[in-house]
């Protein structure tokens, strides 16, 4: 039977929104309503530089009222503003025709839609993969010092140490240390059922060894993706969520985070070769059946509150350099107003 090839398939405009909806439908952080994506932040993003400001009004909801004194004029309070900044990613990424090979067989009833998926999921996996970056460096999680100084370190709930193998249970993942980190967030946890909680896969299994009543399928909880929840709120995962103890066993990050602290904005890919964000074929290479199909994606993904202050070595900040401590700054008054916790536990 001939396989079919990607220049048999390729058609740009198909496979560009092709990607961007399959994108949207992919199980991840992304699409929880943790991220926002508003036009703001898709304008913002389709602008030049590697940072961009993001302007905001000081929250005024905490003032207290004045008592009202007869033929006297109340002193009037201040709206000010204030300036988070974000840094803008340009990423690529490269499939040779090898790697989709497998994808367009001849035999497969929907191969352009097959490929669509592959793209689609591994755009998403390394996005989430940002974030996490981002996340560790605004609160310290990939840093092996319950004494780093985050501008979050008060949002940390540090229940580990460096010898994972010895953890007790206070060590280890529980309902109570998920309690305690929701009461960081103060009011804001009210806006924890819209949120979610990332964390790693054994993270969620200690959990459910020890409450698992507080579990709901996603049938149950009725999200999309098939979602669970625990205590009301919805579970992603995420591998990348641990790292060695400095002398034995491990240290795992949990991520509890409310709706809408995280923006999303991204520029809108083209076909045209040479666009800082495009989807495209190499059409030289077609003729050689020798393809290469580039996904450049231009887009920014800010932690709300936060301020970029890094320099990036490159034309955008990198994972690493996102995940830097040093790169980021508090522009809201306190850090409980961000809308997110962690918690480091042994397992």
């Amino acid at each position: 039977m001939a396989q079919t090839t990607i220049s048999d398939l390729w058609t740009p405009d198909i496979w560009i929104q092709g990607v961007a909806e399959k994108a949207k439908a992919f199980p991840t952080l992304l699409n929880s309503p943790v991220v926002v994506n508003a036009p703001l932040f898709d304008t913002i993003a389709s602008g030049a530089g590697v940072a961009a400001n993001i302007p905001f009004y000081k929250d005024i909801t905490d003032d207290t009222d004045g008592i009202q004194v007869e033929d006297s004029a109340p002193t009037p309070g201040e709206i000010t503003s204030g300036k988070q900044v974000t840094p803008i990613l340009n990423r690529v990424k490269a499939y040779d025709v090898t790697a989709l090979a497998a994808q367009v067989s001849g035999a497969m009833p929907d191969p352009v839609g097959e490929i669509l998926n592959q793209l689609a999921a591994g755009r998403m996996k390394r996005r989430q993969r940002t974030l996490v970056s981002v996340l560790r460096g605004a609160f310290g999680g990939g840093d092996d010092s319950k004494d780093s100084a985050s501008e979050l370190t008060s949002m940390r709930v540090e229940a580990f140490d460096e010898t994972g193998l010895d953890a007790t249970s206070e060590q280890k993942m529980s309902a109570d240390l998920f309690i305690t980190a929701k009461a960081l967030l103060g009011e804001l946890a009210d806006n924890l059922i819209g949120g979610a909680i990332l964390t790693h896969p054994n993270i969620v299994a200690q959990l459910e060894i020890l409450d698992k009543e507080s579990f709901k399928n996603g049938v149950e909880s009725g999200l999309p993706f098939t979602v669970r929840t625990y205590r009301g709120v919805p579970i992603y995962t995420s591998n990348l969520l641990v790292r060695a103890g400095t002398s034995n066993g491990y240290v795992y990050e949990t991520y509890i985070l409310t709706a809408g602290c995280v923006g999303f904005g991204a520029k809108a890919q083209s076909s045209r070769v040479g666009d800082v964000a495009h989807l495209i074929v190499d059409e030289t290479q077609i003729a050689k059946n020798n393809l290469t199909v580039y996904d450049r994606n231009r887009y920014l993904m800010h932690l709300n509150g936060m301020k970029w202050v890094g320099t990036p070595s490159g034309q955008s900040a990198t994972d690493a350099e996102l995940a830097t401590i040093a790169n980021w700054d508090l522009a809201f008054s306190s850090a409980d107003r961000v809308g997110g916790v962690l918690i480091r536990t042994n397992g």
